[in-house]
């Protein structure tokens, strides 16, 4: 199954003197895998992102991307709920002259809560999301970037 999405998430305090606008712009491949009781066990998402961010008050917008990461979560087939999730790959790709705002690498993430078990590389926008699955928690991550 293929997924288009857009979704602009913002946080007009998100760097105190300024706000940011993320507008992200997705395409997900998702491919399901299912016990033979039929129970969704797996799922892979190879998820395109093309974004844009932007500085409220100086209208100063970033491109960021492309970046392509695969997340692969896996679910309790008793529950149906994700136990864990594994992404890899770049979420987030900003460049400003010599300036780069960079999150890769491999991560492990609890299904349920969204705190960080495991990570590899550097991630500047995800560890604001420790414990939780609220994106616009990942806004100040692009407040240098834009300031």
């Amino acid at each position: 199954m293929t997924i288009n999405q857009h979704n602009g998430v913002s946080d007009a305090d998100a760097c105190g003197d300024f706000g940011v606008v993320w507008d992200i712009n997705l395409t997900a491949v998702i491919t399901t895998y299912f016990d033979k009781e039929g129970r969704r066990i797996r799922q892979i998402a190879e998820i395109t992102e093309d974004n844009t961010v932007m500085n409220t008050v100086s209208g100063l917008t970033l491109r960021d991307g492309p970046v392509a990461f695969r997340q692969d979560p896996s679910f309790d087939p008793e529950t149906g709920l994700r136990e864990l999730i594994y992404i890899t790959g770049t979420s987030v790709n900003v460049v400003r002259d010599k300036e780069r705002l960079i999150d890769r690498g491999p991560i492990l993430i609890d299904g349920q809560t969204g705190e960080i078990l495991a990570q590899g590389g550097t991630h500047p926008a995800r560890e604001l999301l420790d414990g939780s699955f609220d994106i616009s928690l990942a806004l100040p991550a692009f407040c240098d970037i834009l300031s």
